[in-house]
């Protein structure tokens, strides 16, 4: 008896450090993306999920799965209830904040893990090639006599699209309260409003319309970002340099469930951070226009509390601050 009692308490003891040696991960992981197929954060999803496989960084799938109900509120609280399961990945904007603050969900950025923020890119003003509008300026002058006399298409509320239509104005001296903006179904939804003459100009991303730049069908009245850009961009004026004092940077990150098992985190940080460095996912940023953005947990986490606070004051002052239904 008392050799089976022995043998018994050493196969226990084994059996603990094996459970915790268990490799990560064995099995596909899911990465939910916050937004509908065909817009930007489904471009990203793809083209991450491809260099990933190209640079061999991951030793498992990654399997997409699009929840774009309610502007991401869908995936959030799907991934929020996945508590410590380290196989669900979750992919989103600055809406990770921003719609909390808006009343659309009670969930913050703290109900979720960061795990990296991967690009950055700008937003933009497109309207028709054949559209008699000549400039943003041209449209924040009629916005100033008449706030309502543009009507703005977005791929979603709240959203980088809508700040990027309203702090510039702000900036102009336009009364944004009084501005009009109507949502769409994801940046193909947006852009197919724009050509068919349904809306006159629409705020977006620049990968979501570069297409349309590049085959002659959309003009860019401005760019978001803090300079003038380089390259095939170089002629799009940028909201400073025609005297907006504005810049609006849109970046995507990873986030995880509540609770993400540290060795599993550290797992991602770690493959993120040499991934970022592969050929695959550098033609991936060239070809869409992104930039390299990566922070690791720690790091994104900081910035996205410095954000929410800016954002807060900004929402505040335009008195869209609102409590979400409970």
């Amino acid at each position: 008896m008392r050799y089976w009692r022995g043998l018994c308490v050493v196969l226990l003891a084994l059996a603990v450090p094996l459970a915790v040696a268990q490799p990560y991960p064995v099995k596909p992981v899911q990465l939910i993306v916050g937004g509908p197929a065909g817009g930007g954060l489904d471009q990203l999803s793809r083209a991450f999920e491809q260099a990933l496989r190209e640079s061999k960084s991951i030793e498992q799938p990654l399997v997409i799965v699009n929840m774009g109900a309610g502007a991401g509120n869908q995936a959030k609280i799907f991934v929020n209830q996945h508590k410590g399961d380290p196989y669900y990945l979750y992919l989103d904007t600055n809406r990770v904040y921003l719609n909390k603050l808006l009343g659309t969900i009670a969930l913050g950025h703290d109900a979720v893990t960061p795990v990296g923020r991967l690009i950055a890119e700008y937003m933009v003003w497109a309207v028709r090639a054949d559209s008699p509008i000549k400039s943003a300026r041209e449209i924040l002058d009629r916005l100033k006599v008449d706030p309502a006399s543009v009507v703005f298409g977005l791929s979603s509320l709240p959203s980088n699209d809508q700040i990027n239509v309203v702090a510039p104005a702000i900036a102009a001296g336009v009364d944004a309260k009084k501005m009009r903006m109507v949502a769409f179904n994801a940046a193909g939804g947006v852009n197919t409003q724009l050509l068919g003459g349904h809306v006159p100009v629409i705020s977006t991303t620049l990968s979501e319309i570069i297409a349309l730049v590049r085959s002659g069908q959309v003009r860019l009245l401005a760019v978001s970002a803090p300079e003038r850009l380089s390259g095939e961009m170089a002629a799009v004026p940028h909201w400073r340099g025609i005297g907006i004092d504005v810049a609006v940077v849109h970046w995507r990150g990873l986030f995880a469930p509540p609770g993400m098992p540290p060795e599993a985190l550290k797992y991602w940080e770690d493959t993120l951070a040499r991934f970022v460095k592969t050929e695959a996912w550098k033609k991936a940023l060239e070809k869409y226009g992104w930039s390299d953005a990566y922070l690791n947990s720690a790091a994104f986490k900081k910035e996205m509390d410095k954000e929410a606070v800016l954002f807060a004051k900004i929402l505040t002052d335009l008195g869209m601050v609102k409590s979400a239904p409970q």
